[in-house]
């Protein structure tokens, strides 16, 4: 039976537990498939809001989480916390692409389940029922109130169930994240004091602390503002996704062939090294990989259609149509491009 050999900064080697072929191709294919199973869960919450927007006489809403209030709705919460679990399972190709896939499967969790508004008329029929001053009154018997609380109720008593649960399991899924590195981290050291890590354990740390304080946020304005939180939790974890997925863009955006980690050194010397690469990149464009050009697109496509939204010239579903789609070709090329070559190690 084969033995691993890990090398030192000696001349020696030491043994470590027998790794077979075998099981390292299917941890390479499991890999694989949960990367793809992003897609195949985007592509699912697509055609639901497609067929849906055609049902409707290819009027689409306003944006796609309103298709929550749409038959659609399954699939757009099923979809979405599927692909949360999926980002926050994945080890990113670099520490910031790992660092905003684990932020953004948080955000695309909470967005599934904390409704966006039912419109202006839905939120002025709901104050118009609970308030009960006077020049309220006459608004009030024009709507049916019991009808618009128990939407309210309803709404109200699904976010508070859900985002429970998602606090409870967050914690558990933080706390087994804390364990396994802790144990990763005193195993490295009883193999070896010098074992070389793709990352660094501070790297990491400052990791796990950004999805911390993002629960720990949650979990104080969930409790303490509960009616905040229902109205526009919504809002704040799309923003917060949208931002991660530019910012998993803008880690690739410049990488060159081959290269699998961050620079190291000091913030100018990788500000320098970006600088250099992106240069090189532009004049030499056979040295970048062909998923990171998509890279590039989504960016473009992320901030341009950003202010385009702003100044109403496009629809926020555009935009959310348009980045989506650029993702899921972005996301499906650097799957297939970063895999072993046939001859090649996993990792290298």
């Amino acid at each position: 039976m084969s033995e691993s050999v890990i090398e030192l900064e000696k001349p020696r080697a030491i043994r470590v537990a027998p790794a077979a072929g075998q099981d390292s191709d299917v941890w390479v294919r499991s890999y694989c498939y949960v990367r793809t199973a992003m897609v195949g869960l985007l592509l699912g919450l697509g055609v639901a809001v497609l067929y849906q927007t055609g049902l409707q006489g290819w009027q689409p809403l306003g944006s796609v989480s309103a298709y929550y209030y749409t038959p659609a709705q399954a699939i757009f919460v099923g979809g979405l916390i599927g692909l949360g679990a999926c980002m926050i399972a994945l080890k990113g190709t670099n520490d910031v692409e790992d660092v905003f896939l684990n932020l953004g499967g948080m955000f695309a969790a909470v967005v599934a389940i904390v409704p966006t508004s039912r419109g202006e008329d839905y939120q002025t029929a709901v104050q118009a029922c609970q308030e009960t001053s006077d020049s309220l009154t006459q608004t009030a018997s024009t709507v049916d109130c019991p009808t618009v609380n128990a939407l309210a109720d309803a709404a109200r008593a699904n976010v508070n169930n859900n985002i429970s649960t998602l606090l409870i399991v967050g914690a558990i899924g933080l706390a087994a994240t804390g364990l396994f590195a802790l144990r990763y981290r005193r195993l490295s050291r009883s193999v070896a004091g010098r074992l070389r890590s793709p990352s660094s354990p501070q790297k990491f740390w400052w990791g796990f602390g950004a999805a911390l304080a993002v629960w720990v946020a949650g979990a104080v304005v969930f409790l303490a503002y509960t009616d905040w939180f229902v109205g526009h939790a919504h809002y704040v974890a799309a923003g917060g996704l949208f931002l991660c997925i530019v910012v998993v863009a803008m880690a690739n955006a410049f990488r060159r062939k081959d290269t699998h980690t961050t620079a190291h050194g000091s913030a100018l010397s990788r500000t320098l090294n970006l600088v250099s690469q992106a240069t090189v990149d532009l004049i030499r464009p056979s040295r970048v990989d062909a998923y990171v050009w998509l890279a590039r697109l989504m960016l473009i496509a992320a901030l341009a259609g950003t202010v385009l939204e702003l100044s109403h010239v496009i629809s926020l579903f555009v935009l959310e149509i348009v980045v989506a789609g650029l993702f899921l070709a972005f996301w499906m090329w650097q799957t297939v491009e970063r895999l072993p070559r046939p001859g090649q190690a996993a990792g290298q």
